[in-house]
């Protein structure tokens, strides 16, 4: 059995404030796709809670 192919590492040329830039912009978008997630959840909670309540079957 053969593991994973090794990988090699290229020459980066970001400057370390360009690559400072992006992982802050990252860390952003990331901040951002959880809290859009944690809403769409939030959501279809709502509507299961508002819908079993409707139909009589929760309480």
């Amino acid at each position: 059995m053969k593991g994973m192919p090794r990988t090699e590492l290229a020459q980066s040329d970001w400057t370390p404030e360009a690559r400072a830039e992006f992982l802050r912009r990252r860390r952003g978008r990331n901040f951002l796709l959880l809290a859009a997630l944690g809403g769409f959840c939030l959501v279809i909670y709502a509507i299961a809670l508002v819908k079993l309540h409707q139909y009589g079957t929760m309480w």
